[in-house]
């Protein structure tokens, strides 16, 4: 399993995500008929550090997750899951993660022609190489 399914199927697996959004937790793309809430997931910092011997073996990589939301108060709800399900240490599906670091949060939104979203949006810092 490569870093974006474990990372998913960490979601997936955390019941108290999906007691909140279900199955609805992709990667990139919500279509915008979907339903709320959602999450999405997306890599904007996928760093490749080197040492003399080559590519290191542990890697790093920011994922931007927004949560999508039909007011604030459920925004907030599913970013605490989706944070105590992501900021552990584990392994799951070949892919050992170190504890999360760097966790920012910040508050957006939007409107649409038929209701207004709320889209909590945190970066996070994930530290992972091959179990």
């Amino acid at each position: 399993m490569d870093f974006e399914a474990a990372l998913r199927s960490r979601l997936t697996s955390a019941v108290p995500v999906t007691a909140l959004v279900a199955q609805r937790i992709s990667w990139v793309d919500r279509p915008q008929s979907a339903a709320l809430p959602a999450v999405t997931l997306q890599i904007i910092d996928d760093a490749r550090d080197q040492h003399m011997g080559g590519f290191q073996t542990r890697l790093f990589a920011t994922v931007q997750i927004d949560i999508w939301a039909r007011n604030y108060g459920e925004g907030k709800t599913i970013k605490e899951a989706v944070i105590a399900a992501l900021a552990p240490e584990v392994t799951i599906g070949g892919v050992k993660f170190g504890a999360a670091t760097n966790i920012r949060a910040r508050d957006l939104s939007e409107r649409t022609e038929t209701q207004f979203i709320h889209r909590p949006s945190l970066d996070i810092r994930f530290n992972y190489a091959a179990a």
